[in-house]
């Protein structure tokens, strides 16, 4: 087996990608540092076109609440509204029937 000596002074930082964002989003929601008022991610499903739904519930809102978010956007910003977004209903999206929620909110410009 050959031994490559790397040298991390000389190396090129790679960029953050799509990947790295979802990854990083459903790490910090599926195993908070701290409790989110009571706020969970109940699961995720990527949807065609690159938008992000992510299920969540919570103790103040009954039922399942859809999040739609488009990874790559302000990590910090989204994850700050997430859970005092979720009770607001007129924010649910038109037309879409999903079986997992009760409904869904547009976070895609978060």
């Amino acid at each position: 087996m050959d031994l490559y000596r790397v040298d991390p002074t000389r190396l090129k930082e790679a960029p953050f990608t799509t990947d790295d964002w979802v990854a990083t989003l459903l790490r910090v929601l599926g195993r908070p540092a701290e409790e989110r008022h009571g706020t969970r991610l109940r699961g995720f499903l990527f949807q065609e076109g690159g938008p992000l739904r992510l299920y969540m519930d919570s103790d103040e809102v009954p039922g399942v609440i859809g999040a739609e978010v488009q990874p790559g956007g302000a990590l910090t910003a989204l994850l700050a509204v997430l859970t005092s977004i979720l009770d607001e209903e007129w924010r649910a999206l038109e037309g879409v029937d999903d079986p997992h929620c009760r409904y869904v909110v547009d976070l895609t410009d978060w």
